[in-house]
């Protein structure tokens, strides 16, 4: 089977919920997902309902603002992925197994010609984990041993200067050893020692295309014949990095070095300026994000840290 070019995927995004009237129906927006579905875009990470705003947190309008800057990020991932030669393995990888986000950071991290790579990947997983973790069904109870660490994230969100993530994470082996981490631009918790922690790997991101959208054929042979590595490397990638990564945050080798990410709160500027929120509105902002987060996803992501 074919796969689709580059201007398909974009089509196919484009009729996503991003280019949905502001009076359009959730039908209207379940029906053009499903369509960017079959083009072989992922749509199925998030709750589609979130899309058409939540009440007391952020409108539609801020949603699809997030869309568009998440469409956007793919198209120049795919760019960057399909123009240098650096990440011609990724490339191959890509377009044969679906993407390896877990591999492509760990990679991209450990050299300075690739940071822009880097820094499309990782503003892409850490808004994805933002999205996933949303409820569109009201607010839910917090549960108790979260509760404490409410007015840390507010005193974080008013001290952070330009863009960035406040993670809420599991710091140690009990499940009450909770704190709050912060972030800048497009620094990431989520992947550390070549693993993804805190969510599933091989669950696709948020609008991940299926391919890195190159009509070109490949004409390197580096990932049949990879490079000699050291017994070190070796013992560090003994997953097959030529398909998609199932590492988890279920690990136990080194839950306290690296903590485990729960949930995140997305501090860029365009994700909550509106009408409801201003310049200096973080404070508010926390509060919503804090009642409308999915308690119950965040409590089953704690829960298998320690399984």
């Amino acid at each position: 089977m074919s796969r689709p070019s580059t201007s398909l995927l974009r089509s196919a995004l484009a009729q996503t919920p991003l280019s949905l009237p502001r009076a359009a129906s959730k039908i209207q927006a379940r029906t053009l997902l499903n369509a960017a579905s079959r083009s072989g875009i992922n749509t199925t990470s998030i709750d589609y309902r979130i899309l058409e705003g939540i009440n007391d947190f952020l409108p539609k309008e801020n949603f699809d603002r997030l869309q568009e800057w998440q469409v956007g990020l793919w198209n120049r991932l795919q760019g960057e992925v399909s123009n240098n030669p650096a990440l011609i393995e990724t490339k191959q990888k890509w377009d044969k197994y679906g993407l390896d986000m877990t591999d492509l950071i760990s990679s991209t991290a450990r050299d300075k010609n690739l940071t822009l790579a880097y820094n499309y990947a990782a503003l892409l997983l850490n808004n994805s984990f933002f999205l996933e973790g949303l409820s569109a069904e009201g607010s839910q109870q917090v549960p108790s041993e979260f509760k404490d660490l409410k007015e840390k994230l507010e005193g974080y969100a008013e001290g952070i200067v330009g863009g960035g993530w406040l993670w809420i994470v599991r710091s140690g082996d009990a499940s009450n050893d909770l704190d709050v981490i912060p972030t800048f631009a497009s620094g990431t918790l989520l992947v550390t020692q070549r693993s993804q922690r805190g969510r599933e790997s091989s669950l696709p991101l948020f609008a991940e295309p299926p391919t890195s959208g190159s009509t070109e054929p490949s004409t390197s042979s580096s990932s049949e014949t990879p490079h000699p590595a050291s017994s070190a490397e070796s013992e560090a990638t003994q997953v097959p990095l030529n398909k998609r990564s199932t590492r988890s945050f279920t690990s136990s080798s080194n839950r306290i070095q690296y903590p485990t990410p729960l949930a995140v709160l997305n501090l860029y500027e365009h994700a909550y300026l509106s009408d409801k929120y201003g310049v200096w509105s973080k404070k508010e902002y926390v509060n919503d994000w804090w009642k409308n987060l999915d308690w119950r996803k965040v409590q089953k992501r704690n829960a298998e840290v320690a399984a």
